[in-house]
């Protein structure tokens, strides 16, 4: 089903129950969910437009993420972490379109860990728990995979939800390389939403049908026609509107002709725009650091000096490790193109610990196996991540007459944080954003371990039988160091780290004194007013952040319409037997 909703015409003044900023991966989800109630007027506002028919099609969107339409954000060059990329600052890719990032992201859908939801509980944040977010999780998805259904983790999943979930059986491309690290100790996982996280297994999409499950196809689009929703496009938030009382009372807005008015919120306004710009939108509202606001001469409103720190992501660095030596694979290239109905190439995902005796992972590994001279390791080195042309020639020179392996590994708890400024009072202009990479030295100790003991793998039966090598990606900072050292590996993860796209924290969830934002998502010091993205989480999720914000909508949801007298009658879902759920 297309994501394209109708655009609807509004008048200066008018007045809604809910306002809510923002189309992207929560925002959409809200949508759906508050328009159940149907003596609710629900405004969505997003910035961008319709997506572009590619986004639907998941293997051609997969390879064409750099083009897609997006917010065109960049950190700020810090002089110390990421001097391997080109322009020595990282592009922050942010979906501007409906389903927001969720139309441009890669589609892994990965919950996280227990240990991450107990842990926001145990600070305080009453109800996000596990146990109590688990059924949050399960609500959205409608997984179609038998195997999955009929295994020890079914329990955990629904097949009548709204955001398909399926899983592709890559098993006759993987197997060699699924050997070796089972052999290396990572136990071999059917689920990676599962009981247990660590371990290496090939991941559930959010893809069903051939489509791209972004929360706009899936939450959006099945009620577009809906009466009580009002959907305005290519339309940007500029302030919050707050009365004397610190109520927040509406919105100002910029429609597409330019034009400026006010829309009223008889109920609440939710900031669904994302960890960039909802803090910008506070800030630039007259909420947040009081002396940076007055720096920028902004009215104070409410100073609350969390605002905009506490960002942070999982930063990653790709390795190659040099494969087989199979010419005729090279023809294998192509067959990105024959599968755009679907994730383009084989991979499959890791959670380590190096700790064994530890439940939640260190590092994250999405491992793509490539045939020689493989074209997507350039291609993703040069352009999506951006890195010096010297190393990705590097790279391509290492892998022009083998096979490779070419992952990505991630570092998933890190300790350092950066932070979102405004750069002017103008809301046209983007925020400043400062990664806060490394900041904290654990973090270089740690990725360094991390990758030291990802590439031991190559000490296994089958890579060392293939002769295989840690490619040299001739990171000019690093020169002067001995290869594979674990000086060498401190040098390479400050230098060349860049973003997951994972970016999370800036408006988080916390008790008096430390959160914006309280644990019904309610913002501390002001009534009306509501934040529901990956902004709350007060720390990031191990693993990839999409299904953790539909979660986080769907629980909000739920809050705002037990706040507002709705009866919710929350359900546990179990499996009884494949493709049946009771309650």
């Amino acid at each position: 089903m297309s994501a394209s909703t109708y655009q609807c015409h509004i008048f200066y003044g008018q007045t809604f129950d809910f306002i809510i900023v923002g189309a992207g991966t929560a925002g959409c989800v809200l949508a759906n969910r508050l328009t159940e109630v149907s003596g609710w007027q629900v405004l969505l506002i997003e910035a961008g437009d319709d997506p572009p028919s590619a986004v639907n099609i998941p293997g051609l969107s997969a390879l064409t993420t750099d083009v897609l339409p997006d917010w065109n954000y960049y950190t700020v060059d810090d002089g110390y972490s990421s001097q391997g990329l080109k322009e020595k600052s990282i592009r922050n890719l942010r979906g501007k379109m409906l389903g927001g990032s969720s139309s441009l992201n890669f589609m892994y859908h990965i919950r996280g860990n227990k240990e991450d939801y107990d842990g926001w509980a145990s600070e305080g944040n009453e109800g996000w728990n596990w146990d109590n977010v688990t059924k949050y999780f399960i609500k959205s998805e409608r997984l179609i995979d038998e195997e999955i259904l009929k295994s020890s983790s079914a329990s955990l999943h629904n097949t009548k939800g709204l955001m398909g979930i399926t899983r592709p059986n890559w098993d006759h491309k993987l197997r060699e390389y699924l050997n070796a690290f089972e052999e290396k100790g990572h136990k071999l996982l059917i689920d990676s939403n599962g009981h247990e996280q660590l371990g290496i297994s090939t991941p559930t999409f959010n893809i069903d049908n051939n489509l791209r499950q972004s929360s706009a196809n899936a939450f959006l689009s099945p009620v577009k026609d809906r009466k009580n929703l009002y959907v305005l496009k290519n339309t940007a938030a500029r302030k919050l509107i707050i009365n004397q009382d610190k109520r927040v009372t509406g919105v100002e807005i910029k429609l597409p002709g330019e034009k400026v008015i006010k829309v009223n919120a008889k109920q609440e306004v939710i900031l669904s725009a994302g960890t960039m710009n909802s803090p910008q939108l506070l800030m630039l509202s007259g909420i947040g650091p009081k002396d940076h606001l007055k720096e920028k001469g902004i009215d104070v409103i409410l100073h609350s000096p969390n605002v905009g720190n506490n960002l942070h992501d999982h930063p990653f660095v790709i390795v190659s490790l040099t494969s087989k030596h199979n010419p005729v694979s090279i023809v294998e290239n192509f067959d990105v193109l024959k599968y755009l109905d679907r994730f383009p190439v084989p991979n499959f995902m890791g959670f380590v610990a190096l700790n064994k005796s530890q439940s939640y992972p260190d590092y994250q590994i999405t491992a793509i196996p490539t045939p020689t001279a493989g074209i997507l390791p350039p291609f993703v080195c040069a352009s999506t991540l951006a890195y010096n042309d010297a190393s990705c020639i590097a790279l391509a020179e290492a892998i022009k007459q083998k096979e490779s392996l070419f992952a990505l590994i991630s570092h998933l708890h890190p300790e350092s944080r950066g932070k979102i400024l405004l750069k002017s009072s103008n809301p046209d202009v983007p925020p400043l954003i400062y990664s806060g990479y490394f900041s904290n030295k654990n973090d270089i100790e740690n990725f360094a371990k991390y990758l030291v003991d990802y590439v031991s793998v190559i000490n296994t039966t089958f890579f060392r039988a293939i002769k295989s090598e840690v490619v040299n990606m001739k990171v000019s900072q690093c020169a002067g160091l001995e290869f594979l050292s674990d000086e060498y590996w401190k040098c390479y993860v400050l230098n060349m780290a860049t973003t997951h796209f994972h970016a999370t924290g800036t408006c988080a969830m916390g008790g008096v004194g430390r959160g914006v934002v309280d644990e019904r998502l309610r913002v501390r010091g002001l009534t009306g007013l509501r934040v529901a993205d990956a902004s709350i989480m007060p720390s990031i999720t191990r693993g990839n952040t999409n299904a953790p914000v539909v979660m986080i909508a769907e629980k909000a949801s739920d809050m705002i319409k037990i706040d507002h007298g709705i009866l919710i009658k929350l359900r546990k879902l179990d499996i009884i037997s494949l493709g049946q759920i009771r309650s």
